[in-house]
């Protein structure tokens, strides 16, 4: 893993002289042994923040794509950046506030531990948007609560998800960023790319989710693992399943079994099948409560995405 610290007695010395020179200080003051970061990484965060300190590098890909925890006037943040831009900025708060407390899953999904509190920065919207790492029955979730300040101030979204570190985006102009197979999909399903959201999990491995339309414009999103295979869609799919019991034994059993989802009803199922991945999709609905699933073709549990509406 590649690795930077800054001291806080250097940076007391380098503040001053960073805007005088820019980004050479990131590259200077580094710990030894010596490791070196892209003279492009070191500019795109030194033009970004250039009153940064206690700043330290991480790869996720080496040259070229780096998250950084650093501090401004003494507050802790969270980027992530690529050799041309800052991708994403988050505030790092250390204690989750009262009112985020209440807001908590508060149904099925209690119990859960919750850590790592940020908020996005430079968030435009007037309903704003917040997380946290929620482990829950073993499993690192991603916990947005959305506050919908403009429609009813006293409700909160919650949103349980697969753990990412970070999310950007990308548009038309950068498709060649998708793996090899993504694009021939593409191509071979004569699909227009529209667009993708790429996140990062904690192994550092990205999670494509492609946005693309048909030729009569139909729009349809598209899952892929970091090796390109297809982990969820509902294009072309299959079969449709209204009744638990058309699953699979396997998936069958998971949703009987628990406690938690055994008492939701199913809106709509399907199986989607292609040579770079076939699986099946799953949505249920219970009390101001949604839950969606992905199982790969076995049967086997892949990830879900759990939301509901709570009251502040």
């Amino acid at each position: 893993m590649n690795e930077r610290k800054f001291t806080n007695k250097l940076l007391l010395l380098i503040v001053p002289i960073l805007f005088l020179n820019g980004c050479s200080n990131y590259k200077d003051q580094q710990m030894i042994p010596p490791e070196t970061l892209p003279d492009a990484i070191i500019k795109v965060m030194s033009d970004a923040y250039p009153d940064a300190t206690d700043a330290t590098f991480q790869a996720i890909e080496k040259d070229k794509l780096y998250e950084v925890y650093y501090k401004l006037k003494g507050n802790p943040f969270y980027a992530a950046l690529n050799t041309k831009k800052i991708l994403s900025v988050y505030r790092m708060h250390g204690v989750l506030p009262d009112s985020m407390k209440r807001a908590l899953p508060s149904r099925n999904m209690t119990g859960g531990v919750v850590e790592a509190y940020k908020e996005p920065e430079n968030q435009v919207s007037a309903d704003k948007k917040y997380s946290a790492r929620y482990t829950w029955n073993n499993q690192a979730y991603l916990l947005s609560w959305l506050k919908y300040d403009l429609i009813n101030p006293k409700r909160l979204s919650i949103v349980l998800e697969p753990y990412i570190k970070f999310s950007y985006s990308i548009g038309k102009d950068e498709l060649a960023v998708l793996p090899g197979p993504v694009v021939s999909f593409l191509e071979r399903e004569k699909l227009r790319f529209a667009a993708a959201t790429i996140r990062i999990n904690d192994k550092n491995e990205k999670i494509y989710e492609v946005n693309a339309y048909t030729a009569s414009s139909t729009n349809y999103d598209f899952t892929f693992d970091a090796a390109g295979k297809l982990t969820n869609t509902i294009y072309r799919a299959e079969a449709f399943y209204y009744n638990i019991d058309e699953y699979p034994e396997k998936i069958q059993n998971f949703v009987k079994n628990s406690w938690v989802f055994s008492s939701m009803k199913i809106l709509e199922g399907y199986k989607f099948s292609d040579p770079i991945g076939t699986g099946y999709g799953l949505i249920m609905q219970g009390t101001d409560e949604n839950c969606r699933f992905t199982f790969d073709q076995d049967g086997n549990f892949v990830n879900m995405r759990y939301q509901s509406v709570v009251d502040q």
